[in-house]
C-alpha cells in the first residue's frame, strides 16, 4: 500500500575526500533503520559542475556517481547488491577542438520500470562520487524524485536481504 501518492524531492552532494577518491555522503532522510518504509524512486537528476567538467580532458578520464545503500563497497560498479543507480561522466564525442562533455543534468527516469520505479530503504542511503585520472576532488549532486511505500513484514525483510546481502 502506498503512503504517499504525490513524488517527494530531496537533494544531496558529496565531494571527494581527495582526487580520485570512492567518498561517500549519507542521505539525511529521517528514517530509521527498522522502519518499514521504502521508497520507490521514479527520478534521478545527476548534476556536475562545469568545473568538475572541465577537468574530463581525455579519452580515460571520468567521474563516476552513484546511489547506494552502503558505505563499505570498494568500487562503483554493476555488481554491488547495494547499488541503486550508477553513472559515469566521461568524454561523450572527440571534436576538432578537443572533446565534448555529457550535457548537464543527467536524468535517470525510472518511472516506466513496473511498479512505478526503484524500490529502495531509505536508510541508510548514500551518494558516491569516484574521479578516475581527474586532477583535483570534484563535487556531485543529485536531485531524487520518490513516492514512500510502506512494507509488510516480509517485503521489508527481503529488500532488507536484497539490498545488504543479509542472511
Amino acid at each position: 500500500m502506498a503512503k504517499d501518492t504525490f513524488v517527494n524531492l530531496v537533494y544531496a552532494a558529496c565531494t571527494e575526500t581527495a582526487a580520485n577518491t570512492l567518498t561517500f555522503q549519507k542521505i539525511e532522510t529521517g528514517y530509521g533503520s527498522l522502519q518499514k518504509t521504502a521508497w520507490i524512486i521514479q527520478r534521478i537528476e545527476w548534476y556536475l559542475s562545469a568545473s568538475a567538467r572541465n577537468l574530463i580532458v581525455a579519452a580515460d578520464d571520468s567521474v563516476t556517481a552513484a546511489l547506494v545503500s552502503s558505505n563499505l563497497i570498494t568500487t562503483l560498479d554493476l555488481a554491488q547488491a547495494s547499488l541503486f543507480d550508477l553513472y559515469e561522466y566521461k568524454v561523450h564525442y572527440q571534436t576538432s577542438v578537443g572533446f565534448a562533455p555529457t550535457a548537464d543534468p543527467v536524468i535517470r527516469d525510472f518511472a516506466e520500470l513496473s511498479g512505478g520505479g526503484r524500490l529502495c530503504l531509505p536508510y541508510p542511503l548514500y551518494v558516491a562520487v569516484k574521479g578516475t585520472s581527474i586532477a583535483s576532488a570534484v563535487t556531485i549532486k543529485c536531485r531524487i524524485s520518490f513516492i514512500e511505500k510502506e512494507l509488510s513484514d516480509a517485503d521489508w525483510m527481503e529488500l532488507v536481504q536484497q539490498t545488504r546481502l543479509l542472511s
